[in-house]
This record gives structure tokens, C-alpha cells and sequence, in this order.
């Protein structure tokens, strides 16, 4: 597991969050509204087509893997070559029916999203 200090402004929230200094509610709606990179195996075009993105099974679902700092991707670029960034509500937004979504997957700064909880975000924060 790799073990990295915030490497910026959304991983210190993230970690005072996962402290309990920061109310879940709080660290939401600024996680939403940051900048994620994700990790896809093809060139994505301006429309979005070729988006094909690193997944992770856990417990059988599939979840979708976004980090919130490039240093976060070790060494997953192997197999998703290609780099994007996306505000975090646009990816929760196509992420697709029961699929999860995992971050910072291999770290200690991170979470996971079930669908079910994507649902809950996008109903309370969309």
C-alpha cells in the first residue's frame, strides 16, 4: 500500500476527513467539486468517445478507479495508458448502474463508493 503525505488542498481534506475533522458533508461537496484524474486504456475524443476506464473488482463490482493526485497512480498507467481529468460530479454522473467507484485504489487515502451510495451523493449534491 502506498503511503504518500496530501499532495494537495483535496487529499488534506480527504485525510482530515477521514480523521473525523472534517464533517463527511463538508469534504463532499468539495471532493464533487475538484478536479480527479482517471486512468483510461484508449485516447478519449472531445465527444468523450473512447473513454475506457482502469476498473477494479472488489467484492465482485466493479468500480471505476479515480485519484486525486497524478502522484497517486503508481504504476497503473501499464495497463490504462492514457490520463484524463474530470470534475469528480461528472464522473459520479457516468458512472454506469452498479458499478462502484474506488479512490486512490492501493493507498490509505482513499474511499469507495457503492452505486447505491453514488445515488445518494448525486440526489443530495447534484
Amino acid at each position: 500500500m502506498t503511503d504518500l503525505a496530501p499532495q494537495n488542498p483535496l487529499e488534506t481534506l480527504l485525510k482530515s476527513a477521514m480523521d473525523g475533522q472534517v464533517p463527511v458533508p463538508a469534504f463532499m461537496k468539495a471532493f464533487l467539486a475538484s478536479d480527479v484524474v482517471l486512468l483510461t486504456g484508449s485516447l478519449v475524443t472531445v465527444d468523450g468517445s473512447g473513454f475506457d476506464p482502469l476498473l477494479f473488482a472488489i467484492n465482485s463490482v466493479m468500480h471505476v478507479a479515480v485519484f486525486t493526485d497524478e502522484v497517486r497512480v503508481g504504476d497503473y498507467p501499464q495497463e490504462a495508458p492514457h490520463m484524463i481529468r474530470m470534475r469528480m460530479i461528472e464522473v459520479l454522473k457516468r458512472v454506469p448502474g452498479g458499478y462502484g467507484v474506488v479512490v486512490n485504489p492501493g493507498t490509505s487515502l482513499g474511499l469507495e463508493l457503492s452505486w447505491q451510495g453514488i445515488q445518494e451523493i448525486l440526489k443530495d449534491f447534484a
